[in-house]
């Protein structure tokens, strides 16, 4: 295999990885605040009763800050890759602004992993002091 083909195959894993990082972020986050609403509505629908219904509220925060952040990230890649289009790599500062979309990406990505946690833990912690 040449050089030119193995890089080729990297570039497209990690565009593949990328895109399923994007998805199944969206979809945990989408799937927790869904399943957070069936669960209160099946186990606690009288919410005044709820023990710390503070935790299950700020996890529903972050599930759909999440959400959100995740939307950002994908208008930045889109910003990101026109920049990448309209420029070559001669263009002056090209690696250095291509880093700095690379860095904001990646800050972003951070924070969705953190806020996923965040939720998934308030949520937990929820439904054990009411269960």
């Amino acid at each position: 295999m040449s050089d030119d083909n193995y890089t080729q195959e990297q570039y497209q894993a990690l565009k593949y990885s990328n895109e399923q990082f994007d998805k199944n972020v969206l979809f945990i986050a989408s799937g927790a605040l869904g399943i957070s609403f069936a669960f209160i509505e099946k186990i606690i629908p009288d919410l005044e009763n709820a023990v710390n219904s503070n935790f299950l509220i700020n996890s529903w925060y972050c599930f759909a800050g999440v959400i959100f952040i995740s939307l950002v990230a994908h208008f930045i890649s889109i910003m990101a890759n026109r920049w990448a289009i309209a420029h070559d790599e001669q263009t002056k500062n090209y690696d250095k602004i291509c880093k700095r979309w690379n860095l904001t990406l990646r800050t972003i990505n951070i924070l969705m992993i953190f806020g996923l946690l965040a939720g998934i833990i308030l949520l937990i912690y929820f439904v054990k002091l009411n269960i």
